[in-house]
């Protein structure tokens, strides 16, 4: 557990040639005892810093928040291993998933920038922090401010207009570029796209398991009486809610399992037993197309933001869920019996309930956007043809395979140069699974 206490007024600070009495210095301790650097760098804000030192005590507020979200997802802690992509996961995970503000998110993240900042400059730690000219790779990233400062490239915006929600335009674009970044995670990443979509969290979206998807005979069923297809995920708070699909999504999904996912297991499999080390098949839909094993969360923040940044599209990655959250908003939105709109604060509840938000307040800027856009009336339409795309894509992968094998079924047809078109087949074969 990390935890911090403040000095009394029988601490003395040794100086250089004396001591001297300072009271309210925060002090960090773990299980093992004092965390130095963290208490040095409070020590010099304390005594070099303009702030009250009551503002130091809220800097050791945010740093002990960082410090045990960092504890809680590494074996041993150490402050100094901190990468980007921990920032990263705290962004995140703070702004989405507990939905805290993007100045108290902005806040923590710069105060522990500038600790590192302040560690690397003091040589604690050396070569951990980009602040230095070179195309060397850091743990942490740097980038000179307008005012000539160091700040880290990737904090969020703390402007007072929301953050950008992507438009329908912007989505698709977004997954024409999952396909065209990558034939092997193109159909995947397409699908963690929808499943934003669909309003899951990062957790969300990770928990959803092979079983949870229907049948073929099942998703037919739904698709000629028109009915949607509900999966129950475990929400903040361990709240309990539906996730609600279109039977094509699910059709996608089911072709996904089938198909890319299959290959990866399938692969991972003749790994394993050439190595002699066993391998268990994840229960999850998402995973890794390299190791077959289950996704994390922040590789999906990772791989999500990466796409948006190739399509150039503002905002971050958890900015797509927004757009899922406007399409629940708007599916509740509508008229009463004499033609006027529904009151905000009736639709918000019910939203909110639907999407596993406890505060209504915060889907309030998506009724706007969905009464300025009227996108509610788009989504199912967007949807299918998504959905239609993506099956024409993978039948096209097929016919492309069995354009390869004309040559084969001549030989066999005509007796001709038989093995060797076989063997030509084969190799082709193996090289693209």
């Amino acid at each position: 557990m990390i935890f911090f206490r403040t000095t009394d007024e029988d601490c003395l600070l040794q100086g250089t040639f004396k001591k001297k009495p300072e009271s309210g210095i925060p002090v960090f301790f773990n299980e093992k005892g004092v965390i130095e650097a963290v208490t040095n760098f409070l020590i010099y804000k304390a005594l070099n810093s303009k702030d009250a030192r009551s503002s130091v005590n809220t800097y050791a507020e945010q740093i002990q928040t960082f410090l045990r979200f960092f504890d809680a997802r590494v074996n041993d802690f150490n402050w100094c291993d901190t990468t980007d992509d921990h920032l990263t996961e705290f962004r995140d995970e703070y702004l989405d998933e507990q939905g805290k503000a993007s100045s108290y998110v902005y806040n923590i993240i710069r105060i522990i920038f500038e600790f590192l900042v302040w560690a690397e400059r003091n040589k604690v730690v050396r070569g951990h922090v980009a602040i230095y000219n070179g195309d060397r790779n850091y743990s942490v990233s740097a980038k000179k401010s307008e005012k000539g400062n160091w700040v880290w490239p990737h904090m969020p915006s703390v402007s007072s207009k929301a953050q950008p929600t992507p438009t329908n335009d912007e989505i698709e674009v977004l997954h024409a570029k999952a396909f065209e970044s990558s034939e092997i995670t193109g159909l995947r990443d397409s699908l963690i796209l929808t499943l934003f979509e669909r309003s899951a969290r990062r957790m969300e979206a990770l928990q959803i398991k092979v079983s949870d998807i229907p049948g073929w005979d099942e998703i037919g069923k739904h698709k000629d009486n028109d009915m949607l297809i509900y999966i129950e995920v475990t929400g903040k708070g361990s709240k309990k809610r539906d996730l609600e699909f279109l039977p094509e999504t699910i059709e996608t999904i089911r072709d996904y399992i089938e198909g890319d996912r299959a290959k990866v297991v399938s692969a991972a499999r003749k790994r394993a037993i050439k190595h002699g080390v066993s391998y268990q098949e994840p229960r999850e839909v998402l995973i890794d197309h390299v190791q077959g094993t289950e996704l994390n969360k922040e590789y999906i923040s990772r791989r999500i933001s990466g796409l948006m940044k190739c399509a150039r599209i503002k905002g971050t990655g958890h900015r797509v869920r927004a757009k899922g959250l406007t399409d629940i908003v708007g599916s509740y939105d509508g008229f009463d019996a004499k033609g006027q709109p529904l009151a905000a604060q009736d639709v918000l509840i019910r939203a909110a309930e639907k999407a596993g938000h406890s505060n209504i307040t915060s889907l309030r800027p998506y009724l706007a956007l969905s009464r300025s856009e009227g996108l509610a009336a788009k989504m199912s339409n967007i949807e299918l043809m998504r959905n239609l795309e993506v099956r024409i894509h993978n039948k096209q992968k097929q016919l492309e395979r069995l354009d390869k094998a004309e040559a084969l079924f001549y030989a066999i047809s005509n007796d001709v140069n038989v093995e060797e078109e076989l063997l030509k087949f084969m190799e082709n074969y193996i090289d693209h699974e």
